[in-house]
């Protein structure tokens, strides 16, 4: 196959618009959540920054407050602020506009990306595979319609390696000037990428002292590039100093060598399959022991060549080095990968296949065979990481967050919320997610077992504050008891409830707090282990004694009871549609600290489909006396008629405990 770069320019863009319909048919028009979708909201964010503060393009901002203003240092956000211009003229704010943008935008660096491979190897199919090679990367994949921007400054990197490597073939004044001004802005919009403009600038140094000459264009190109990335970096240390910073400001530097194998080996378990599928490994693997196969017979390199050996050595030295100085960050950050050795992996795979050569027609068919069960394979694997990416789960508090602030601008509208008002939301699980839906600006703690929500209601000026249902009694009030002291309720909706300041500093009941009250009851009812009525949705109980504690017949947990008596009902007992409450209440003789759990679960054959729990020993504390257990669960809706919730306490370590007036009382939320 051999075709003119027009003609191969419009196959290649048609190959990746049909596998980017293939791929992101179905995530195109999501919201960032899912993986990573702290990052991501937080770019989706400063986008939404830019329409409602009229384009200022110097002050970027979010819709977090813990900030002046929310205005942050961040890279330079020319990507977010072109995608702000977008939703503008589309007159629309939907994350697909920014999710097709960053598509677009890496279709556009990847077909540069074949312009240097057909550059490099004169060839065609491996100028497309390695294009594919990265396109089916399944990390790659996975934020290539995403809004972090890694992928932009890949696109802008391949577009000033196309032009650097060229103007090494033709000294063409223009293409350095192009290559040196992309990979400046792939550094100014993800500054570890100025690690290839070094690279780049080492390459042309060597050259210097080589050939004993001094370019002064070249040193003049290389220092306006240089110097627009020092003065915005100038700039940005002005916004964090006025303004402060929502990312990261630091090193994160493993403290010795035995913590950086720790961290090196939890990235091979977590993320080496997601980097790269099995069939990039054994390709890249292939090409580079031909390569060294081909070197060690001829014991010399290409005078062409070396000039790209050179700079790949370059470029692996000063990732390795961003890497022991990141390091930390690359377990919970997949992205960090793609920043570093991304790049130099796809460059040796480059220039390992323009070393294996394929000049017998046998071996041209051999490669396409080759090509194309690579494309198959690789593909159906990184769609399967992908679905793994994009799933759920019943434990996933920032999944439960957005799902529980979807519809939550339209509900603070009906209940007279104002537009400009400062809104602190107390277990957030990120810092933007639930005020861009609620299109308000505010605060967030976002985990109060590591925040200090107490505080945050104290120093931050907010004017509601809004609480998920799941988490205020679990999450909110276990830990900060004083948050029912400084709040009272508006109005809920079943998932989150809008609260205003007390006048009247003194603690509130959790019904209360929920809004729920006796009308509000669907169902309920109660078992004392001395009689129990005809349908009381319990099931068998077999462990009873008579307690002279209670005076009563009791129930026991022991060292041979792991479960105690379980409360069944299925969903369409309950007829009910919309978040419920569950309230339980029970006597409890807890004599002996354990790990004995209250919980409330939704199934539907195998799966479960939710799980919530109470530790006994985060609300009461082992003692002889009897005391009186009351637990609260925020149920979400029923998907099914067949959903079963069951209750029931659980021991799993096996330790003593009576329990009497075992009681279940179902709520229907109030609107």
């Amino acid at each position: 196959m051999n075709l003119s770069n027009k003609k191969g320019i419009l196959f290649l863009s048609f190959i990746l618009l049909a596998l980017s319909v293939l791929f992101y048919h179905n995530t195109i028009s999501l919201f960032p959540a899912y993986m990573h979708s702290w990052t991501q909201s937080d770019r989706y964010a400063i986008a939404l920054g830019f329409l409602n503060n009229g384009f200022d393009f110097f002050h970027p901002q979010t819709f977090n407050q813990m900030t002046v203003n929310g205005i942050t240092r961040v890279d330079f956000p020319i990507n977010d602020y072109i995608v702000a211009i977008f939703m503008k003229l589309f007159g629309t704010t939907a994350p697909s506009v920014f999710r097709t943008y960053t598509l677009l935008l890496s279709i556009i660096g990847l077909i540069h990306l074949y312009l240097l491979a057909k550059k490099i190897t004169s060839s065609e199919i491996k100028s497309v595979l390695v294009v594919l090679f990265v396109f089916l990367s399944p990390i790659y994949m996975y934020y290539q319609d995403g809004f972090i921007p890694t992928i932009p400054a890949l696109s802008f990197t391949f577009i000033a390696y196309y032009n650097y490597f060229s103007y090494r073939a033709n000294a063409s004044k223009k293409q350095f000037f192009i290559a040196i001004l992309f990979f400046a802005l792939a550094a100014l919009v993800r500054m570890p990428f100025v690690m290839f403009l070094l690279a780049v600038l080492s390459q042309q140094a060597f050259l210097f002292l080589k050939e004993k000459r001094i370019n002064k264009f070249e040193i003049t190109i290389f220092t306006l590039g240089f110097g627009i990335i020092i003065v915005y970096f100038f700039y940005n240390l002005h916004l964090y100093r006025i303004y402060g910073t929502i990312f990261l400001d630091h090193l994160t530097t493993p403290k010795d060598f035995w913590e950086l194998k720790e961290i090196v080996d939890e990235i091979y378990r977590h993320w080496c399959f997601h980097y790269f599928t099995i069939w990039h490994y054994l390709l890249i693997s292939i090409v580079v022991v031909l390569t060294l196969i081909l070197f060690l017979k001829r014991r010399v390199i290409d005078e062409t060549n070396k000039k790209y050996w050179f700079h790949l050595l370059i470029a692996f030295c000063g990732t390795t080095v961003y890497f022991l100085a990141m390091a930390k960050q690359y377990y919970d950050h997949d992205y960090y990968f793609l920043d570093s050795f991304f790049i130099p992996i796809v460059l040796l795979f480059l220039f390992s296949m323009n070393a294996v050569r394929v000049e017998k027609n046998v071996y041209k068919v051999a490669l396409i065979i080759v090509s194309i069960s690579f494309i198959v394979l690789s593909g159906i694997s990184a769609q399967k990481i992908q679905d793994e990416r994009y799933q759920t789960f019943s434990w996933d508090r920032v999944e439960i967050t957005r799902q529980n602030f979807i519809g939550s601008e339209v509900f603070l509208d009906k209940n007279g919320i104002p537009k400009d008002a400062k809104i602190l939301v107390i277990d957030a699980y990120s810092y933007n997610v639930p005020l861009i839906l609620m299109n308000r600006k505010g605060y967030t703690v976002h985990q109060t077992v590591r925040d200090d929500a107490a505080f945050s209601l104290f120093w931050a000026k907010w004017d509601y504050v809004v609480i998920q249902d799941v988490f205020l009694i679990s999450d909110v009030l276990r830990y900060y008891p004083i948050v029912s002291f400084m709040i009272e309720p508006i109005a809920g909706n079943g998932k989150i409830t809008i609260y205003k300041k007390s006048k009247e500093f003194r603690k509130k009941p959790i019904s209360y707090l929920l809004n729920i009250n006796k009308k509000s009851a669907v169902y309920s009812t109660r078992i004392d282990f001395d009689t129990r009525l005809e349908k009381d949705h319990f099931g068998e109980v077999w462990n009873l004694k008579d307690a002279q504690e209670f005076g009563t017949k009791v129930a026991v947990l022991d060292s041979a009871t792991e479960y105690g008596i379980t409360f069944i009902i299925k969903a369409k007992e309950l007829k009910e549609k919309g978040a419920l409450t569950l309230s339980v209440s029970s006597d409890i003789l807890l004599k002996t600290d354990s790990e004995i759990q209250l919980v409330a679960t939704i199934t539907n054959g195998e799966e479960t489909k939710n799980f919530q729990s109470h530790k006994l020993r985060d609300y009461y504390a082992p003692n002889n006396a009897i005391q009186d257990g009351q637990f609260y669960f925020v149920l979400p809706e029923f998907s099914n008629e067949k959903d079963i919730l069951s209750v029931y306490f659980w021991n799993p370590t096996k330790k003593s405990m009576l329990y009497d007036n075992f009681e279940i009382v179902i709520y229907k939320n109030q609107e």
